[in-house]
């Protein structure tokens, strides 16, 4: 019976341990994420300025220098791009799949789909001012990203350890 008690209360803290971990975890996807926006906005930047590519062509080229899912987020938008001609639908299209991007917080959806969506109203140096705005306001999120990550995660994980100790404690 004790050795049942102990594997159980083994359990629980390993448990919640595990959970103050995801969280610690997706602390630190968002602040990838955030770094990649700004990447691929860069090529994107890069494309339209020197190769004169049309928008789903640059959001191409630039996908396939991503890692993480949001290359398949662009993807998916630019599929939409290509298959219909009404921007209600596109703009539709990179709301709802950008809005699929879970590590982030609804602003940094928002600054991305908005970047995204007045990209394709704009004549070209347009479309550079509105790409140097969205990223510097994301090196911005990246920055309280950054703090937060570094204040936040090891607390997510202690608090983790000690739930589940508590709980182990309340038990026997």
């Amino acid at each position: 019976m004790l050795i049942f008690k102990l594997l159980i209360s083994c359990g629980i803290i390993g448990l919640c341990a595990y959970m103050g971990n995801l969280k610690a975890n997706k602390l630190k996807s968002r602040e990838y994420i955030l770094r990649e926006m700004v990447t691929f906005l860069s090529l994107v930047e890069n494309e339209i300025k020197y190769m004169m590519s049309i928008l789903p062509n640059a959001y191409e080229a630039a996908r396939q220098k991503l890692t993480t899912n949001l290359k398949d987020v662009i993807g998916k938008i630019v599929v939409d791009m290509l298959s219909c001609d009404n921007i209600y639908l596109t703009e539709q299209s990179i709301v709802n799949n950008i809005s699929n991007l879970t590590e982030l917080t609804d602003y940094d959806r928002n600054v991305f789909s908005s970047t995204l969506k007045n990209l394709g109203r704009s004549d070209l140096t347009s479309q550079i001012n509105i790409i140097q705005n969205g990223i510097s306001i994301l090196e911005n999120q990246i920055k309280e990203a950054n703090e937060i990550k570094l204040k936040n995660s090891k607390l997510y994980r202690t608090i983790g350890t000690i739930t589940g100790l508590m709980i182990v404690v309340i038990f026997i």
